[in-house]
């Protein structure tokens, strides 16, 4: 696949720059406490993520693999507007890198990435909340023994925030500095900053509900830093880390309170497996009398150790439920990084990296902009549709359906209202209009009448658990590239429609025929009309340029085999054994090799494709009676004449006269009668390993 973008991609970022709309539209809090557009009056509601490249363990990450993170910005910023995604919050940790013992800015590579993130996300359209000041160590969890850092963070820590004179007197000298500070990229200091609507004080700070004076006096002090600076942007508090506090922040200047929710707990260190919907039905807290007229953000939000397609859209069901008018998920992860889940462990999120989580995202986008405020659905299972939204843990699936989009996060049977007048499709499977056999995210933009932009993603395919902890060395999404059918059915493009490529390296233009075609990762124009003259073109669609594409880097890994049984099987039936099969290039054929334990010849039988990288083998009951008791299997790859059994990774079958392999998964039957499959991870390559998922 193409690893840069062509030179028609780079001049449609150049017009991304010059003439797509900036995030520059003001805001007013009315008086019944809702957040508004100045120029029109209606209610703000904004999504997307917290970025944190340009501080703490992100700008680590992006060191150990040698990254340029101003291009990481550039991309991910883009990521972001693909999304649909118009909300960010800055985290940024200048209380420990950025500054001085006593509160002085200091200028660095991290305020320079600051600036810059800034900027390009303002060209995207793109709205912040500032959060200057982290309170928890920069090191964690990588760089713990370093000791270099020396922010007013490090040196008065947590604990001592919101009562020692002197730690007080720093942060305000921060807020001050910072604020006032010009971004050489845009020449507005950030207290000006168009795209900047929020400031957040403190993040998760200690806070001292006991004593409501000093808690005000506190909120207060730092507040009048702000405004000193003549900032005049809405000021925000945090009340989730302990809800007593809110009668503070009501009595306080800050404006309104930030809140964050982690519905299934933080740091499992592995995948966790289920249904945590019912967990995300209310937000009792957020509706506390003494909240009742302040403005709520949410801060962070994730569900963490999950990569299903049904969490957000319900959060943020939520969370317009309890009035939240702001939603950051905590951390989106880099392009550059992503393979690895390298810069928080418990939080795993990417277009590219996780396109079914990816996905839902982009729902709970629509979600946040199209629900009401202040509206209850109900308890589950009855408030699983919401509106045009419905999410479903059985088919592992969330999806908008609606006149104007079509969104799935998993394969879906729902049909649009009137599929003519569909202006967007984007999807992780396929539907009514796209049937799509590979495993990445794509979108269909409608351009104009019988012309659509698609853009398809690679494949995402899984290698190892991305909870487990992380490691420079250790990639655990591959994102590959393959050619795979795609099929349209849209009114306005009929069945015969040409598909030509945007980008360079993409295939040659073709005809659809009955609605199908090839398509490998890259942008393409499909149109009714024939070949399209690509002067005609826009020069973006929303805060994309028209042939903007962001490849993830290649990997070089080798072949993997991924074992996917079940627990236990029941004795005396049929078992069919699965295996995700992982490499740049499908097998030309596979072969599951049984045999009992207790000694006898390996029987060989045919896998077949099971849909992208799944293979699948049926076991006779016969073939498991024959020698009783446990049996062993291997699975045998063929390229051409070449076989590759693996778990051992050897290059010989097992019916050959010299196959040695010490290391073969097993079944055991346990008192029941069931067979229960279980099978080591070699750590060698190839690799294979076994998974009850």
């Amino acid at each position: 696949m193409h690893r840069t973008l062509s030179l028609l991609a780079w001049l449609a970022f150049g017009g991304v720059t010059a003439h797509a709309q900036r995030a520059s539209r003001a805001v007013y809090l009315d008086e019944q406490g809702v957040i508004r557009w100045r120029d029109d009056q209606k209610e703000v509601s904004l999504f997307g993520a917290n970025y944190v490249l340009p501080t703490a363990s992100d700008y680590r990450a992006a060191g150990y693999l040698h990254a340029d993170r101003r291009r990481m910005i550039d991309e991910d910023m883009a990521q972001f507007a693909r999304m649909g995604w118009d909300g960010l919050r800055l985290t940024f940790w200048g209380d420990w890198e950025a500054s001085d013992s006593a509160g002085n800015v200091i200028a660095n590579d991290h305020l320079d990435l600051l600036d810059y993130l800034i900027a390009r996300a303002r060209e995207r359209g793109i709205y912040m909340l500032f959060s200057p000041i982290q309170l928890y160590g920069a090191n964690w969890p990588d760089a713990l023994g370093d000791s270099t850092d020396s922010g007013f963070g490090r040196h008065f820590g947590k604990a001592r925030m919101g009562t020692d004179p002197a730690a007080i007197a720093a942060q305000m000298t921060y807020l001050r500095q910072i604020l006032e500070h010009v971004n050489p990229y845009t020449r507005v200091a950030l207290k000006d900053e168009p795209a900047i609507l929020f400031i957040e004080l403190v993040n998760e700070p200690w806070h001292h509900p006991e004593d409501l004076e000093g808690s005000v006096r506190y909120i207060n002090a730092l507040t009048d830093a702000v405004r000193r600076t003549g900032c005049t942007k809405l000021v925000f508090y945090n009340v989730s880390q302990d809800f007593r506090i809110g009668e503070a922040v009501r009595r306080s200047k800050a404006q309104g309170v930030t809140f964050g929710w982690y519905p299934t707990g933080l740091n499992a260190g592995h995948e966790l497996v289920g249904n945590y919907l019912r967990g995300t039905d209310a937000y009792p807290d957020m509706l506390r009398p003494e909240l009742a007229r302040l403005p709520r953000i949410v801060y962070e939000f994730d569900s963490p150790d999950l990569r299903t397609g049904t969490m957000y859209p319900a959060m943020a069901r939520t969370f317009r439920a309890v009035g939240a008018q702001f939603a950051a998920m905590f951390a989106y992860d880099m392009l550059r990084t992503a393979s690895r889940n390298l810069g928080w462990q418990t939080h795993y999120l990417s277009l590219v990296y996780t396109p079914r989580k990816a996905m839902s995202a982009i729902i709970a986008a629509e979600a946040m902009r199209r629900l009401p405020r202040m509206r209850s659905y109900g308890s589950y299972p009855q408030n699983t549709h919401f509106g045009d939204f419905h999410v479903s843990p059985d088919s592992n699936l969330s999806e908008l359906v609606a006149r104007d989009a079509l969104l799935y996060a998993g394969s879906t049977r729902a049909t649009p209202p009137d599929r003519a007048a569909l202006r967007r499709i984007a999807g992780y499977g396929s539907s009514s209009t796209v049937t799509y056999e590979g495993e990445g995210i794509y979108f269909l933009d409608k351009v104009r009448p019988g012309l659509w932009r698609l853009e398809v993603y690679p494949d995402a395919v899984p290698v190892r658990d991305p909870f487990e902890p992380p490691s420079p060395d250790k990639v655990v999404t591959r994102a590959i590239s393959r050619a795979w059918p795609m099929t349209v059915a849209l009114p306005d493009l009929g069945t015969d429609f040409t598909v030509r490529p945007i980008m360079a390296g993409n295939p040659r233009t073709e005809r659809a025929a009955a609605g199908a075609f090839i398509v490998t990762p890259g942008v393409y124009v499909l149109s009714a009309a024939g070949p399209v003259d690509v002067a005609t073109l826009p020069a973006t669609v929303g805060e994309v340029g028209f042939a903007e594409y962001h490849p993830p880097p290649p990997d070089t890994l080798p072949i993997s085999v991924q074992a996917l049984a079940a627990p236990q099987y029941l004795a005396g039936r049929d078992v069919e054994l699965r295996a995700r099969v992982v490499d740049d290039t499908p097998p030309d054929s596979g072969f599951l090799f049984i045999r009992p334990v207790a000694g006898g010849v390996y029987r060989g039988f045919t896998m077949h494709p099971a849909g992208g990288y799944l293979y699948a083998a049926t076991v006779p009951a016969a073939a498991l009676r024959e020698g009783g008791g446990a049996h062993e299997f291997v699975i045998t790859l063929f390229h051409r004449d070449s076989g590759l059994t693996f778990p051992e990774g050897l290059y010989r079958k097992p019916t050959d006269w010299d196959y040695y392999g010490p290391s073969r998964a097993s079944a055991t039957r346990d008192a029941a009668g069931c067979f229960a499959w279980s099978g080591p991870v070699s750590r060698a390559s190839p690799s294979f390993t076994s998974s009850s998922r």
